[in-house]
């Protein structure tokens, strides 16, 4: 789990039979896990359910906000844990919605 933003979609990954838009992410601060020092290349988990449409409501990762992102190992790729759920917004100043 950690807090970060996007700074661009850097290329495309398959997951489940699915394509997966792969951004480069600035990582502000880890909260849990061990990504790694420095920059992450992170998937967004797509919505396998839906046949051939990925992100039904938009690509989750491609936003210039500051977000908390719920990641996981998959393969040896970084993805967001859950299509829906794996990415929120997180503006400057916020508090954590967990303790």
């Amino acid at each position: 789990m950690l807090i970060g933003k996007s700074v661009g979609e850097v290329g495309l990954t398959t997951i489940y039979g699915s394509k997966a838009a792969t951004h480069l992410l600035e990582v502000e601060q880890v909260l849990k896990g061990n990504p790694g020092e420095g920059n992450l290349r992170i998937s967004s988990m797509p919505q396998t359910c839906f046949g051939s449409e990925s992100y039904l409501d938009g690509d989750p990762l491609d936003t210039s906000q500051r977000v908390i992102i719920f990641e996981t190992k998959q393969g040896g790729e970084w993805f967001t844990m859950t299509p829906a759920q794996g990415v929120l917004p997180f503006p400057k100043d916020s508090k954590l919605p967990f303790h």
